[in-house]
């Protein structure tokens, strides 16, 4: 076979040396073609096949991939089938400027994810460490961590009291709006009108969740007070400890927007499944241009050597038995080897040749 380095003209000259000679040259002019032919389909089977492997494994890749996306989606479309009435209703409540009615203040998503990592880890260390004082345990240990998961036990009741206050504060404005509108105070459409709901708001649920919140920070506050043993000096971190929930509970009034039921969104997950799909069927590509242009390189170098052994075998007086014989047993006269025509051949070979070199 081929290989880089070689010659043009190496293969085309063994064949004339290795298959057939004098006694049977007619014969052997019509077989070194297919010969080189055989070498030149099982080279490119070769090269085909060593990457076969590789391409394998990343379709595999990529099936898999594409069906965990698209899983997700699915998973995606059932939750938004879910809360598609919800979205569609703070979709209109937000068209007709319900936001302009209830405390707001508009921050990025990842701003007001921050904000909010921050108090729940304020929460955390603060009631460790109150529990850690009260039962004299050193930093990190088995009632430090309780103490944290009190404080963060209280920081989500203090969101669930915030997000119950707001619902509250937006049903009342949604009533009190839709009164101004009957009234006609304010412009509306009577189509959207038709569509609005208001928010429904349980007394029960909103008591019950200002009960758990206010038990839990008073909790929070008698450790911290129990671990101060009765020294004046703690006042003021005792204060802090009890108003620290609070503060949670205030800020996430004015960060928390009761109208915003959009429907899910690829998360981090997604993107990274997408870009991993991406890069897979990127490289598969670079795989398959890679083969196609060293399959092209391995035709065109045996295409020389099917010219170089074509003019071989003129020049030593073999010809296919179609050059000779045709149907009806007609004798084609031979055309001269040393004559206008081996001239042409030679041109042609050493022109091919050149070619092949600079490729």
């Amino acid at each position: 076979m081929l290989r880089r380095g070689n010659r043009p003209g190496r293969l085309a000259k063994q064949l004339i040396r290795q298959v057939g000679d004098a006694d049977i040259a007619l014969a052997g002019a019509e077989t070194r073609p297919k010969v080189l032919k055989s070498l030149e389909e099982a080279e490119i089977q070769e090269v085909r096949a060593a990457v076969r492997a590789d391409a394998r494994t990343l379709e595999e890749l990529i099936a898999e991939l594409r069906m965990e996306i698209d899983s997700r989606a699915e998973r995606r479309e059932r939750r938004t089938e879910l809360i598609k009435n919800k979205v569609e209703q703070g979709r209109l409540w937000r068209s007709v400027g319900i936001q302009e009615r209830i405390p707001q203040m508009q921050f990025a998503p990842a701003v007001r994810h921050l904000i909010l990592l921050v108090l729940a880890s304020l929460d955390f260390f603060v009631f460790a460490d109150a529990y850690g004082v009260l039962t004299d345990a050193a930093d990190y240990g088995v009632s430090w961590f309780l103490g944290g998961i009190l404080g963060v036990a209280v920081f989500i009741a203090g969101m669930v009291l915030a997000h119950a206050i707001k619902s509250a504060i937006l049903a009342r404005a949604q009533v009190q709006l839709l009164k101004a509108a009957d009234v006609g105070e304010v412009k509306m459409d009577q189509e959207v009108r038709e569509q609005l709901v208001t928010t429904r708001t349980s007394a029960l649920a909103l008591t019950l969740t200002s009960t758990i919140f206010l038990l839990l920070s008073i909790a929070g506050v008698l450790v911290r007070i129990q671990g101060a043993s009765g020294d004046g000096g703690d006042g003021p971190a005792i204060l802090f400890t009890a108003l620290i929930p609070l503060v949670a509970v205030a800020v996430e009034l004015y960060l928390h927007d009761p109208t915003e039921r959009d429907e899910p969104m690829p998360n981090v997950v997604d993107r990274r499944l997408e870009r991993r799909l991406a890069k897979a069927e990127r490289r598969l590509r670079i795989v398959a241009a890679q083969v196609e242009a060293k399959v092209a390189k391995i035709e065109k170098l045996y295409r020389v050597e099917e010219t170089i052994l074509d003019v071989e075998q003129r020049d030593m007086g073999m010809r296919h038995t179609t050059d000779l014989v045709l149907g009806g047993g007609h004798q084609i006269p031979t055309v001269a080897t040393n004559g206008r025509s081996a001239e042409v051949d030679r041109d042609q070979l050493e022109k091919t040749i050149k070619m092949a070199r600079r490729s």
